[in-house]
């Protein structure tokens, strides 16, 4: 077998793995991941912000009907849900960057955008994924801490936008501790970014779950990319869709780092069958609202401590461990999230859904955390 002088070069320079010696990047070698890799229908699912009952049963039985051999056969067209998304949120699709997930927008931000020694900021706890790209990526990030009243920081994340920060992430609202930004503070803190050549990044993945966009801000900020997905409120997880929001030349750089083929064809069809249905988007609006309320008047009337801002999740201080409570509403066949750690140490969180299924939770939660 000949081996080229150039692979030679790789592995003399390279560090040896399982008694292989090849070049590893060593920030991803040093990344630490926790993935679930466990089976969850079984379960009811409260623990990650998915829709716990899924898009009704006849509207995906409608659109299955529609999925054939050509679809499957054929490269995906992303084209089409590029026009109707520009359509509803009064852009360009120029303006637009079809994702697989919002998470995978987030690392191409983070690959397009920032290099290695340079400086993030967002506060924290936050969503991990950003975290993990910084890592990935050699890139410096500063989390502003909540304090135990769980304010936002928002003049301590004001006062930290310096020439040195080269990306601003803002979650609108936050999960797990759901406080949004008002539009005076986001555009306080653009205006910042403007001055300071600081790229803006607002995550957007529990938009409208009671909050507002700032999609409306971008024709004013070049510097701005909004972050969407179709996991949350379009209750679509499984099929990997998200997309960004930003200005031409942005956007063209994201899409300049996409594999050719980045999001399914099955993923497709259904986030542009939801497009046209915005009845169902009403209805799952409206069934998470009920559930919401109904957990939150549950929680008041006996004495409980929560926290909901923003989001479909609510955050329970318990009376036991949450670790212990967790487990026992495990042994249930539920699923909550707790934190070992921090703030949040005492507190659950709990992903909302309709009336009857946050009426099942409330059954199985008093009888755990009693």
């Amino acid at each position: 077998m000949m081996i080229t002088k150039g692979f030679l070069s790789i592995c003399q320079r390279g560090q040896r793995l399982k008694g292989l010696i090849m070049y590893i990047n060593e920030r991803i070698n040093q990344v630490v991941r926790v993935k679930c890799s466990e089976d969850r229908s079984p379960f009811l699912r409260l623990d990650m912000n998915e829709n716990p009952e899924g898009l009704p049963e006849e509207f995906v039985k409608e659109v299955r009907e529609r999925i054939d051999g050509q679809l499957l056969a054929s490269y995906p067209n992303k084209a089409r849900l590029i026009e109707m998304l520009a359509k509803q949120e009064g852009v360009r699709r120029e303006n637009i960057s079809l994702t697989c997930g919002s998470d995978e927008a987030i690392r191409y931000i983070f690959e397009v955008f920032t290099k290695p020694g340079s400086r993030a900021l967002m506060v924290a706890p936050s969503f991990e994924m950003y975290r993990i790209y910084s890592e990935i990526f050699g890139v410096a990030l500063e989390r502003i801490p909540y304090d135990a009243s769980f304010s936002l920081p928002f003049e301590k994340l004001k006062g930290r936008i310096t020439k040195d920060i080269s990306l601003l992430a803002l979650f609108n609202p936050n999960s797990p501790i759901g406080e949004a930004y008002t539009p005076a503070e986001l555009q306080e803190l653009l205006e910042l970014c403007r001055k300071t050549d600081t790229l803006t990044v607002i995550d957007e993945a529990y938009y409208p779950f009671g909050v507002s966009s700032a999609v409306g801000m971008l024709k004013e900020h070049a510097h701005l990319i909004v972050l969407r997905t179709f996991s949350k409120l379009y209750s679509m997880a499984g099929l990997r869709v998200g997309y960004a929001l930003g200005s031409a030349e942005l956007i063209r750089c994201l899409d300049n780092a996409q594999s050719t083929y980045n999001v399914n064809s099955v993923g497709i069809l259904f986030a542009e069958e939801l497009l046209r249905r915005p009845d169902i988007t009403k209805r799952l609006i409206e069934e998470e609202a009920k559930g919401r309320n109904y957990l939150l008047e549950r929680l008041e009337q006996t004495g409980y401590e929560a926290y909901a801002k923003g989001g479909n999740y609510v955050l329970v201080k318990t009376k036991r461990a949450p670790e212990d409570t967790a487990a026992r509403l495990r042994e249930r066949h539920i699923l909550i999230k707790y934190y070992s750690t921090g703030i949040l140490k005492d507190w659950i969180r709990v992903t909302t859904g309709s009336r009857k299924v946050m009426e099942q939770f409330w059954k199985e939660f008093l009888k755990c955390d009693s």
